[in-house]
């Protein structure tokens, strides 16, 4: 009898050791990779510019079978909704973490337009100097490039250009539209009077247009400028008015 009570205390002490060891096991392993409780999207940059929303990305990041909320939270899975959502053609950077209660939270901005080119092809160039193609719900504010633009240009020569445009005080609230008749040919279209200025190329386009704007400030403001069809900046160290 006494045999039997030993036996039956050390098969006790057995399967207590072996539930003792798998809840340490268990309960390690939960925290070490908790399950997610819900998926948070956000944007950094949601009130300037709207180019893809939240809901929109939910479905992009699922489309893949990543569903967050019924797996366990580690960095690989943070790495692949990263990388998933790199791919929106929309997303400039994507950031995602785990909070201590278990939601893993995606961080997002957009990409930033700096200019729309419209002819032949249709095309943003963003902020990285990459081309931006757009959706029938994108809309951003920028300078309008018709004509013929090669993109290798826009993305170039163009662009700062463009940017030099948006720093310059005077310039950058001056000029509407920008059109194209080749990379030799460019004419630029003023808010104020019905002329076009014909700027050439972009060759020293800041001594040209520096000179314009003195002329604008010291001559037109003094005898219009109205009258004047085209304003030719082509010829050096000349401006013709016609």
């Amino acid at each position: 009898m006494e045999r039997w009570k030993q036996i039956l205390k050390g098969v006790c002490a057995a399967i207590i050791g072996v539930y003792v060891v798998f809840c340490v096991f268990y309960f390690s392993q939960s925290r070490l990779n908790p399950t997610c409780s819900s998926f948070d999207i956000r944007f950094s940059d949601s009130r300037r510019r709207s180019f893809v929303t939240e809901t929109e990305m939910q479905q992009f990041i699922r489309r893949t079978g990543i569903k967050p909320e019924t797996e366990p939270i580690s960095s690989q899975r943070c790495q692949q909704i990263e990388e998933q959502a790199l791919q929106h053609p929309m997303i400039r950077t994507a950031k995602c973490y785990a909070s201590p209660d278990g939601v893993v939270h995606l961080k997002l901005s957009q990409r930033i337009p700096v200019m729309r080119v419209l002819g032949a092809d249709n095309y943003y160039v963003d902020s990285d100097r990459k081309i931006m193609y757009p959706r029938t719900t994108t809309a951003s504010y920028v300078p309008v490039i018709t004509g013929r633009v090669p993109q290798h240009w826009a993305q170039n020569e163009l662009f700062d250009f463009i940017q030099w445009l948006k720093d310059d005080s005077f310039w950058g609230a001056q000029i509407t539209q920008i059109n194209v008749v080749d990379p030799e040919h460019i004419e630029l279209i003023p808010r104020i009077g019905s002329g076009t200025i014909m700027l050439g190329n972009i060759n020293d386009y800041q001594a040209k247009l520096k000179k314009l704007q003195t002329l604008y400030t010291e001559g037109f403001s003094k005898f219009g400028w109205k009258e004047y069809k085209q304003i030719d900046l082509r010829f050096k160290g000349q401006i013709v008015c016609r």
